[in-house]
């Protein structure tokens, strides 16, 4: 599902034809990127190793992402340019700052953890 979304994505950023309707002469880009994503991922879970430590890791990196990725949207939310009268209010721009310092601090303990191999 994830390889099917991003060809979609990446296909209508471009501009470039995008359906699982089309064919692959309609949507030559759109097909491309979710074959080349579908061996990458294959080739990975083939690949010798721990799968589960791949997963952990992984399940890290998302872990500090995430609070930057919430930073950058609560940038957004709170500016009257990109919402107009839908922007975040001073009560809600508060509770959403914390919990997305919770959630950055949270974070950082588990990427602490997961390196230091704590807990």
């Amino acid at each position: 599902m994830v390889p099917l979304s991003t060809s979609d994505a990446i296909a209508d950023a471009i501009g470039a034809p995008r359906s699982v309707s089309a064919s692959l002469r309609q949507a030559p880009l759109f097909y491309g990127i979710f074959t080349a994503q579908v061996v990458v991922g294959a080739a990975v879970a083939l690949a010798p190793g721990n799968l589960v430590a791949l997963v952990v890791n992984t399940q890290v990196l998302n872990g500090v992402i995430t609070p930057l990725l919430l930073t950058y949207i609560l940038i957004l939310a709170n500016r009257s340019s990109v919402l107009g009268a839908a922007k975040n209010g001073p009560i809600f721009k508060s509770v959403a700052t914390l919990c997305v310092t919770v959630v950055g601090l949270l974070s950082f303990v588990v990427l602490i953890q997961t390196v230091f191999g704590l807990g």
